[in-house]
């Protein structure tokens, strides 16, 4: 059997135990946040590989290559379930553990490629591409994900924040008495 049957058969196999992971990813609280880290990383991976293809970046071996130049699977499903996992861990820390334990996952993500480019067809650099142009491109996309995160938050606090004013204002009568049916 060839190598590309072998590696075609690899992204099969990586495809079904992602799919198979992704009901428990999203079990955790804060569902929509999760969704949305998984679908902003989704789409600006998309976005951002068409570009890296043309100039940087080669996927020989790709599922649905016929339709797609990118790599769909890593781009729609692997790297979105990172990004939630590393959302996930981090979701309470400050800043500084936000990056200290973004190299857990960028570091990985850096030697698995790396290892990938030199033993494999799945992906080939070319026009100066180096190991180090994905340790900084995964991190950086994993902090700029991680900040739309941020501000998502930001805006949701407030939102409850300005609800919960409401709802409190709405147990007081007209004037000023609380209401004791609804307290």
């Amino acid at each position: 059997m060839g190598h590309k049957k072998i590696e075609v058969r690899f992204l099969y196999v990586l495809l079904i135990l992602s799919i198979g992971i992704l009901p428990v990813l999203f079990k955790r609280p804060s569902k929509k946040e999760w969704l949305l880290v998984f679908s902003f990383n989704g789409i600006t991976n998309i976005i951002l590989d068409k570009w890296v293809t043309k100039n940087f970046i080669s996927y020989p071996t790709r599922l649905l290559p016929s339709i797609f130049n990118i790599h769909i699977l890593y781009d729609a499903l692997l790297y979105p379930m990172v990004s939630v996992i590393y959302n996930q861990w981090t979701s309470k820390d400050k800043p500084i553990v936000i990056v200290c334990k973004l190299l857990f996952f960028s570091v990985p993500l850096t030697i698995f490629e790396f290892l990938t480019e030199r033993k494999t067809g799945l992906i080939k650099w070319s026009n100066g591409w180096q190991w180090y142009h994905t340790l900084l491109s995964v991190s950086l996309k994993s902090l700029f994900t991680r900040s739309v995160v941020a501000i998502y938050r930001g805006f949701t606090k407030e939102e409850n924040l300005i609800n919960a004013e409401d709802t409190t204002t709405k147990k007081f009568q007209g004037d000023g008495s609380p209401d004791l049916f609804s307290i």
